[in-house]
């Protein structure tokens, strides 16, 4: 049996390896180059070249997928699928046309909705109450190709990106295994139906809270940019981070949008008049300072009734 070459660059994929490892011939992993990252400007590798080096699989790193050598590589395994999860680049054709069977994509969304870089963060964003994964044969316009299989999930109230990511991550195995069983049985994939949606991915000004908008947008956005960029706001001039919340009907006495009105009876939350609603604040970063739970902040600085949460310094 021909073998597989995986392309991708995140965490999320590696479930997806594991099974990979064990059930077919793994020929090999694509990723993406050793880059400088973090504050330190460290050079570091992805965590899917930690994952093959650990398992001695051969790892690939080219810089320009138009390489030559690269492509002659490739050809010359004589694949019969190439696998794409979280790469976070598009294949030429001059390479999707190498595998003998098919180049799939897992994508974690129903497409053709959210089609993009980052689906998952903008069904979160979006209160949207179900998502999925799609396999689709890859194409050269993004998140374009037919669709061999979709599975649905319910997004669950208390979903952030982390928790919905680990979720989908850990579903991506099952599905994949069943799209190559599929095509290697003759099943033909079938067109894409319904009027595309697009997640583009966030910038920094995504994550600006604006308080004149309902509770339920709002804890939404501190659920989808908890990762990155962070839902902010701004507190006596100072950076203010939220990173968990609660939606509240009917605390206390309303205020204008973005009023403090309360932290709770216990002085352990803060409460946030929004446009429509309350939000809970539970978890929070002030500039300067660690991440750390509302109660400990509170502690330490004092935040009055009617104090003022805004979108500017």
């Amino acid at each position: 049996m021909n073998g597989i070459i995986y392309f991708g660059s995140n965490a999320f994929g590696i479930p997806s390896l594991e099974e990979l490892k064990k059930r077919c011939n793994l020929l090999g992993v694509v990723t993406a180059p050793d880059r400088p990252r973090g504050r330190g400007l460290k050079v570091s590798c992805t965590d899917i070249k930690e994952w093959a080096t650990r398992n001695n699989f051969p790892v690939f790193q080219p810089e320009s997928l138009s390489d030559g050598d690269f492509k002659g590589t490739l050809r010359s395994v004589r694949p019969e699928f190439i696998v794409l999860i979280s790469y976070g680049r598009i294949l030429p054709s001059s390479i999707l046309e190498i595998p003998s069977l098919a180049a799939i994509n897992v994508h974690p969304s129903l497409l053709p909705q959210y089609r993009g870089a980052a689906p998952m963060e903008w069904a979160l964003i979006n209160g949207e109450k179900e998502t999925g994964l799609t396999v689709m044969v890859m194409h050269d316009i993004m998140d374009a190709g037919h669709i061999m299989t979709q599975k649905k999930i319910v997004i669950d109230e208390k979903d952030d990106i982390f928790s919905l990511r680990e979720r989908l991550s850990r579903m991506a195995p099952e599905i994949l295994l069943d799209s190559m069983k599929k095509f290697r049985e003759g099943i033909k994939p079938s067109p894409q139906r319904g009027t595309p949606t697009y997640a583009r991915k966030l910038a920094k000004e995504d994550g600006l809270i604006r308080w004149d908008r309902p509770v339920a947008e709002i804890h939404n956005l501190i659920r989808g940019t908890k990762e990155w960029p962070g839902a902010y706001t701004y507190l006596d001039g100072r950076y203010f981070k939220i990173f968990r919340s609660e939606p509240v009907d009917g605390y206390g006495i309303s205020g204008e949008p973005g009023t403090v009105i309360g932290t709770g009876q216990d002085n352990d939350s803060i409460y946030v008049a929004c446009l429509k609603g309350v939000l809970k604040i539970e978890e929070v970063q002030v500039e300067g300072k660690r991440r750390m739970p509302a109660a400990e902040f509170l502690r330490g600085c004092r935040i009055r009734t009617g104090d003022r949460f805004s979108g500017t310094r």
